[in-house]
């Protein structure tokens, strides 16, 4: 049975803020149990979430979606104080389990359950040099902190780049799709590590070193999950949705002409190709079945990070009337980007292959807006950190052509968004 929030009328109180404000100080300083923080810096977009005012959760993985999106029906608020924009009050913050099966393998995601929003109870958001806090009547509000201490901790350093199981999982995976029972199928693999960090310094470089992408965190107490992520799952606003399909990669350089030999190399694959568009096709199809009108088609081009690129192509369209995120986000998820094709067949492989719960990793997180606008992220260049120990998530589609070498050095160079980031890689 799913264990949802009784809901009650709320009164919000908004205010505009003056000054420098700093939504990951405040974030570093909160000891809230459940706080949440997201930012992307080339949108000029950052929040941070303190508390649970409300919480609309459900700890059974199957129909997650269905759940809490019915839960939130009756949530009942009122909204005084200054006026601001629909993102900067009423902001429900979470995310979502990748599949829809109990798994019991490490690591342990129990806190986070099958999925969760939560309407803080102390909301402070920067955008394009405007600031606001909302925040539930009643509530002691926190100082606003300057700054905070960007000490990062200490991490043991370890090979990223050896993983016999996973070449192991990667060979059985090409078995299945040599006997056609998938066409795609995405293998992951987790990396633990030893370390004691201070997560408010692990976001702001995270922030630093991937300006385009979500940079974003979600924390019960100790635990914590966070991560950079690039790729765009749903964003709603208004009647406009937009997407984007992101998979085939290769490595970045740092001499312009071998980047640039690699982005060709990319482009021309056939291979990396046919991975691509196994995703546009499915994302189109299943915006389509959701009555989306799509835009005509965009170019695929190449989204460049830090450390990797990637095939990218564009996709938006016009949504139909009383269409929810949390609908569109069902409908989305799990891409071939993450899971594979089909759908469930690819999943259920996961479930059964994978030495690991994936938990949150390589699922939606993000925010919404009273009204069902907003944004989720797949949770990909993640990691779940506690008090002792980081644990670092990262995969690759296999098609057929796909070597078990070649993509165990993709997941190593995709744990280097968050091992760049704690000084781990040259």
């Amino acid at each position: 049975m799913s264990t949802l929030a009784e809901t009650k009328p709320l009164t919000l109180i908004r205010k505009r803020l003056s000054g420098r404000v700093d939504p990951l100080a405040m974030w570093a300083a909160s000891r809230h149990f459940q706080k949440a923080y997201w930012a992307v810096p080339e949108q000029d977009f950052e929040f941070a979430a303190l508390g649970a005012a409300q919480t609309f959760r459900t700890e059974e993985r199957r129909g997650r979606f269905t759940s809490v999106r019915e839960a939130l029906n009756p949530l009942s608020l009122r909204l005084t104080g200054e006026s601001g924009p629909d993102f900067s009050a009423g902001v429900l913050v979470g995310g979502f389990a990748f599949s829809d099966r109990e798994i019991q393998r490490h690591p342990d995601w129990a806190v986070f359950g099958g999925g969760e929003l939560v309407l803080p109870e102390v909301f402070v958001v920067r955008s394009k040099g405007s600031a606001w806090l909302t925040y539930a009547e009643g509530v002691n509000l926190p100082a606003f902190a300057p700054d905070f201490d960007n000490d990062l901790g200490w991490v043991d350093n370890v090979n990223h780049r050896e993983d016999g199981d996973y070449l192991d999982l990667v060979s059985r995976a090409l078995s299945q799709i040599r006997d056609q029972q998938m066409s795609k199928v995405v293998t992951a693999r987790s990396l633990s590590i030893p370390a004691e960090l201070n997560a408010a310094a692990v976001l702001e470089r995270l922030k630093i070193r991937h300006p385009s992408c979500a940079t974003f965190a979600v924390a019960h107490g100790p635990r914590v999950f966070l991560g950079a992520s690039p790729e765009k799952l749903v964003n709603s606003d208004g009647d406009r949705v937009e997407t984007a399909a992101l998979a085939g990669s290769r490595p970045r350089h740092d001499h312009p002409g071998a980047d640039a030999r690699f982005r060709a190399e990319l482009l021309s694959s056939p291979k990396e190709r046919n991975e691509h568009d196994i995703v546009v096709g499915d994302i189109t199809e299943a915006l389509t079945a959701a009555g989306v009108m799509l835009d005509p088609p965009s170019p695929t081009g190449v989204m460049k990070l830090r450390r990797i690129q990637h095939l990218h192509t564009p996709i938006a369209g016009t949504l139909p009337r009383g269409t929810h995120i949390i609908d569109l986000v069902r409908a989305l998820h799990p891409t071939p980007a993450v899971a594979g094709l089909p759908r469930q067949r690819a999943q259920d492989w996961i479930d059964q292959n994978e030495s690991m719960d994936r938990g949150w990793y390589a699922a939606p997180v993000g925010w919404m807006t009273l009204e069902g606008h907003g944004e989720f992220r797949v949770a990909l260049r993640s990691a779940l950190l506690d008090h002792q120990t980081l644990t670092l998530f990262a995969g690759g589609g296999i098609v057929e052509g796909a070597e078990p070498e070649y993509e165990l050095a993709e997941t190593a160079t995709k744990f280097e968004a968050l091992l760049g980031a704690l000084d781990l890689t040259p």
